[in-house]
C-alpha cells in the first residue's frame, strides 16, 4: 500500500467524489483522507489518498497527475512520510 498526496483539490469535494475520481483511472483506492478546516468545513486544497498494492505509487502518480476534478488541474505526487517532532 502507498500514499498519494493531491493538492489543488476544489474546496467543496467529498471524500466519495475524489474516491471516484482516482478509481475511474483504473486505480483501487484504500482510504481518502481530505484535510478539513474544522471552522469553515471546506478542504483547503489537498488530500491523501491510501492505495492498494496492485499499482506503485509511481505509475498512480503518472496516470492521475495533471488530470482535472471540475477545471482544477489536480497536482500528484508520492505522499512523504512525517518526521517525529523533536
Amino acid at each position: 500500500m502507498g500514499t498519494l498526496f493531491l493538492t489543488n483539490v476544489p474546496h467543496n469535494c467529498s471524500d466519495t467524489e475524489l474516491k471516484e475520481w482516482v478509481e475511474y483511472s483504473g486505480i483501487e483506492v484504500k482510504r481518502v483522507r481530505l484535510v478539513r478546516d474544522l471552522v469553515a468545513g471546506v478542504s483547503p486544497s489537498f488530500a491523501y489518498v491510501e492505495i492498494q498494492e496492485k499499482m506503485t505509487v509511481a505509475e498512480a502518480v503518472s496516470k492521475l497527475d495533471g488530470h482535472k476534478i471540475r477545471e482544477r488541474v489536480i497536482v500528484v505526487r508520492e505522499a512523504r512520510k512525517s518526521g517525529r517532532a523533536a
